[in-house]
């Protein structure tokens, strides 16, 4: 609700001649009465309780929003611009040029998001471990396409089809002579011709039927969720999860921002986290990782307790548990990295960790694919 109240509000600020906001349900099914109020709501709000309707231009003014504008509008003509450079919309889009640059764009977009460096609250920072998947409807498709075959037919049969037919044979005709293509498609689609057809004749009447390379659909979190749904399908399967252990050193105040960010971290993938208050030896923290059956254990305190506290924990866990996987919470200061692998420590998760990487790993180790 809240992804889809920013939304809406931002597309009105925008100027946007028409809104509908969506279901927070409708990517997984036809949509509950709750989800649809709640989408219904949010229009009603922004338009009645917080007035954006009511001056013609609620940006209007701001330096932020102008500059923003102005930016995106500049953008937008340089690409009109290399287009026409490159022969125009028809020729780049045969070419691949569109297709690589929206690819581009995705690219770049997973990559912030591995990273988070971009955030997708719930879904790669603050996961809700306790959520569970939506109640999906089952949907008769056969039945579905059943019916629309039967209304195509009956539409079919209501029209004109000798003026369907020639309105499509004059339409073809353009093609070869470079005729209002445009205005003679919305000819033929008024005279009662489908899509179907239209692009059937159009085929017929080409030189050379064109060929593009399609962009694929993708959601913006669709690797994350995969991710998820992982390890919610393992722990249906197996009865198991990933346990990370916190090996945290010290009184809460050392520990707890690391411990809060590993806790986060991991959960994004659904990994269950053990937690603890700290402990005050490495001897003590060892035996308490061996008891607790953990996959992985994640050393937890400040960059200055590191170097006397990591080499001999690392050391106490592997002692303990030989097949242990052991992270430091933190990214090391170069000085002391070495010595802390040379103890046993596998590998560093920080803020500019892999998220999407490193719990893949993780996963891959534990056996989930």
């Amino acid at each position: 609700m809240l992804r889809n109240t920013t939304e809406a509000f931002s597309a009105v600020l925008g100027g946007v001649d028409g809104l509908t906001v969506g279901r927070f349900d409708e990517a997984a099914r036809q949509g509950r009465e709750f989800a649809r109020r709640t989408a219904r709501n949010t229009q009603i709000l922004l338009q009645e309780e917080f007035s954006l309707l009511q001056p013609i231009d609620p940006a209007g003014g701001s330096w932020y929003l102008e500059s923003l504008t102005d930016t995106l509008a500049r953008k937008i003509w340089e690409w009109f611009q290399k287009i026409e450079s490159e022969g125009g919309f028809s020729v780049c889009i045969k070419s691949g040029l569109i297709q690589s640059s929206v690819e581009g764009v995705l690219s770049q977009r997973f990559k912030k998001l591995a990273s988070r460096s971009d955030r997708a609250v719930g879904i790669n920072m603050y996961a809700n471990t306790e959520e569970r998947p939506l109640e999906r409807d089952e949907t008769n498709s056969s039945g579905l396409l059943d019916r629309r075959r039967e209304e195509l037919r009956k539409f079919r049969d209501s029209r004109n089809a000798a003026v369907v037919r020639e309105a499509l044979e004059t339409m073809t005709a353009s093609v070869l002579d470079g005729g209002d293509l445009v205005g003679l498609i919305a000819r033929a689609v008024q005279a009662g011709a489908t899509i179907g057809e239209v692009r059937s004749y159009l085929n017929e009447g080409s030189k050379e039927p064109l060929k593009i390379t399609h962009v694929p659909i993708h959601r913006w979190t669709e690797q994350y969720e995969a991710l998820r749904l992982r390890t919610e399908k393992f722990k249906a399967e197996t009865g198991d999860n990933v346990k990370i252990f916190l090996a945290n050193m010290g009184p809460i105040p050392q520990h707890k921002a690391r411990a809060d960010f590993i806790t986060g971290f991991m959960e994004v993938a659904g990994f269950e986290v053990l937690k603890n208050n700290g402990f005050l030896t490495a001897e003590e923290c060892a035996v308490a990782y061996a008891e607790s059956g953990a996959d992985i254990a994640v050393i937890c305190s400040t960059d200055d307790t590191y170097p006397e506290l990591v080499p001999p924990l690392a050391h106490s866990i592997k002692k303990r548990a030989p097949d242990a996987t052991v992270f430091l919470a933190g990214a090391p200061k170069e000085e002391f990295k070495q010595s802390y692998i040379d103890a046993g420590v596998d590998d560093f998760i920080s803020v500019r960790s892999d998220c999407l990487a490193t719990l893949s790993g993780i996963q891959k180790a534990k056996g989930m694919f």
